[in-house]
């Protein structure tokens, strides 16, 4: 079983990594792809203040960047270079004074801090040049070197790569890339049969939005499979809880 933080750490990349690179695919298909945030009219708006070529930026970054959290052998570095993008997405909604968007995107830029948070210990050498630091690998330090993580990243710019020409095509690579990031997490790493599910669910959530247009039922379907989580996790991090208090208690007795 993992431990509760690094459960959260996964779900966090899975989250931020979807968000981005479906918003990106989103807006290079003029908003023709299953998505949570937006706006996939960016490029028209921006284009009206000479900034169109930045709103293609944008899109592209977004792709990228989601791509490597989700790829997880990857997410350190796509959490490192979101934090740019997302305080200038940030600067822009705030300048446009766009209702509501600003404290959208000022939450995800907080849930990528939390998410540098929790690898403090791989930025250390940055606050202490002068000192040297042994870096023990976690439990999902492992999760990614595998070729799934490799087939999910050429899925992932297939899919960007298809977006102004074929929708068809772009949803086909998309899917793959959800279900072959699926198979980067749980195969020969995750063992847990709830840890597994809970990581699972997140990515047929994603296939579910992204062929929401010829699901039947597909509201619905995704509101019970975001209630199903949801209440997993919870049962979830309280077995987490329980377990690490049941292994520091015996060592807390012996010392």
């Amino acid at each position: 079983m993992l431990k509760n933080k690094d459960l959260l750490s996964l779900l966090i990349r899975i989250f931020l990594g979807y968000i981005f690179l479906s918003a990106g695919i989103c807006k290079l298909t003029d908003g023709n792809f299953g998505q949570i945030i937006g706006p996939p009219w960016l490029e028209e708006r921006l284009a009206e203040y000479g900034l169109g070529l930045f709103a293609q930026v944008v899109a592209v970054s977004q792709v990228v960047c989601g791509a490597l959290l989700l790829s997880q052998r990857f997410s350190l570095l796509g959490a490192v270079m979101l934090v740019p993008m997302c305080i200038a997405i940030l600067a822009v909604t705030v300048s446009q004074q766009w209702a509501g968007t600003p404290y959208i995107n000022a939450v995800l830029l907080l849930l990528n801090l939390s998410l540098l948070a929790m690898e403090y210990p791989k930025f250390r050498f940055l606050l202490q040049a002068n000192t040297a630091f042994k870096i023990k690998p976690t439990s999902i330090d492992r999760i990614g070197h595998n070729m799934f993580s490799w087939l999910g990243l050429g899925f992932s710019f297939l899919a960007m790569a298809a977006a102004s020409y074929n929708l068809v095509l772009t949803n086909v690579f998309a899917v793959l890339a959800f279900a072959t990031f699926a198979f980067t997490i749980i195969s020969k790493v995750v063992e847990n049969k709830l840890d597994v599910l809970l990581l699972t669910l997140p990515f047929v959530t994603m296939i579910v939005l992204t062929l929401g247009r010829i699901i039947p039922y597909a509201e619905p379907l995704l509101a019970v499979l975001l209630l199903v989580e949801a209440l997993l996790l919870i049962i979830r991090l309280i077995l987490g809880a329980k377990r690490k208090r049941e292994t520091t208690q015996p060592a807390a007795a012996l010392s």
